[in-house]
């Protein structure tokens, strides 16, 4: 069982969703827990309340595709449901919409364009953290509770796709957020409840290098690392991966994969 995670960078405009289906071809005879991110630059837009340009963009995405009519409208009344008195919707709330929307729209894309059986998790549901951090915007993971319902949908759909990112309040059910960055974070919490083989975290960049290719052109990069390296290079201004990410992993011993989303030629860099 593997857990995939494509972060907003990653899958940004039509072209990019595009290369979903290939991907996920190369893991046929695999069980797949598919964790998305908010699509390119959504999570801004919502941060300002900028709902307008949100349908905007989501619009012209699922028009490229070749959504039929009737599935757009779905997606667009769906969601804007979920923004009904936005004015007083609470922060995490109102940026959750990003995920929600990017994990429906692929869920349709490769179910009903790509005839992939593929269900839909809410991550919410399941990814409890403590309080509210109203300065920080987020909240601290408190636990994860997967039920039945997760394990049938997994043997009999093999794949399946949940919200990085957001998650709720233990103890009141209120929507909440593992921070920005954090879907990476709910990658590990998925694979680790799961006891996933490999979390392959999709990226723009190629992986770990002995030092930044763009200011270094003898820079190498660096096939392997061990948890404890790559958690000191994570918390020594490297932002690939957050080092919570490293160190939920670490004591479960389940291998991370960087891969690069635009060039999945590059071997990567393996963290065990």
């Amino acid at each position: 069982m593997k857990v995939l995670k494509f972060g907003g960078g990653c899958l940004k405009d039509s072209k990019s969703i595009q290369k979903l289906p290939k991907i996920l071809s190369g893991f046929s005879d695999e069980k797949i827990l598919i964790v998305v991110s908010a699509f390119g630059k959504m999570t801004n837009m919502l941060e300002t309340h900028n709902y307008e340009a949100v349908f905007s963009f989501i619009n012209q995405i699922m028009k490229e595709l070749h959504f039929k009519s009737s599935d757009i409208a779905l997606v667009l009344a769906k969601q804007k449901k979920h923004l009904q008195s936005s004015a007083k919707l609470s922060y995490a709330y109102r940026v959750s919409l990003g995920e929600y929307l990017s994990s429906y729209i692929v869920k349709i894309y490769l179910r009903n364009y790509h005839n992939v059986y593929i269900s839909e998790l809410d991550a919410v549901k399941h990814v409890f953290t403590g309080s509210w951090n109203s300065k920080l915007n987020s909240a601290v993971f408190h636990s994860i509770h997967l039920d039945d319902n997760l394990v049938q949908l997994l043997t009999f759909n093999k794949t399946v796709v949940t919200q990085g990112f957001i998650a709720s309040e233990w103890n009141s059910q209120k929507i909440t957020t593992l921070g920005r960055e954090g879907s990476d974070y709910s990658a590990a919490i998925f694979g680790v409840a799961l006891g996933a083989d490999e979390i392959i975290l999709f990226k723009d960049v190629d992986g770990f290098y002995t030092a930044d290719p763009k200011l270094d052109s003898t820079a190498k990069l660096l096939p392997a690392l061990s948890y404890d390296d790559a958690f000191a290079l994570c918390s020594n201004g490297c932002t690939i991966i957050h080092p919570q990410t490293i160190d939920h992993v670490k004591l479960h011993r389940i291998p991370i994969v960087i891969k690069n989303f635009h060039n999945l030629n590059k071997q990567g860099t393996r963290i065990n």
